[in-house]
């Protein structure tokens, strides 16, 4: 495989199906773990705004608006989300006010339900996708033993 290529992960159909029926989409995994590579998989040739709060331009101007920040007609990527908690409340009137199905993606490496300002949040009106490191049979090309997965699947 040429240093180029984006490995494929099993973890791909589950955001794709998420994203066809549920408004937010968290891919939720530790640091390194490939959630921005697999947000790149997933959103492919789609067209997309994305956002990363890593950035401090971007971070500045979800503190400073958070309701702006959001306000995008298709899917918007937030990558960091844990970053500016502030957003999951604009996201979530968002969302109320537009209830289509996929219409952010966001990603996070801690656990977004631990923060202060997030527990009743998205409650309904978001899908979780644990990502979890490459499982053997990925970095094989073969099916999964009993070892970890690498993905689960949780609805919030």
């Amino acid at each position: 495989m040429a240093a180029s290529e984006i490995r494929p992960r099993r973890a791909a159909a589950q955001v794709r199906a998420a994203l066809a029926d549920t408004r937010v989409v968290l891919i939720n995994g530790a640091r390194q773990a490939g959630k921005s590579t697999l947000v790149k998989l997933v959103a492919g040739d789609r067209a997309v705004e994305r956002r990363d709060l890593d950035r401090p331009q971007d971070r500045a101007a979800a503190v400073a608006d958070p309701v702006g920040f959001v306000d995008q007609p298709g899917l918007l990527v937030i990558d960091e989300i844990q970053r500016v908690p502030e957003l999951l409340l604009a996201i979530k009137v968002a969302v109320d006010d537009d209830p289509r199905a996929g219409r952010f993606l966001l990603t996070g490496s801690s656990r977004l339900f631990g923060m202060l300002a997030a527990p009743d949040a998205l409650p309904g009106r978001m899908e979780t996708v644990e990502l979890w490191p490459f499982s053997q049979g990925e970095l094989d090309g073969g099916p999964d033993g009993l070892s970890t997965p690498s993905s689960t699947q949780v609805r919030a």
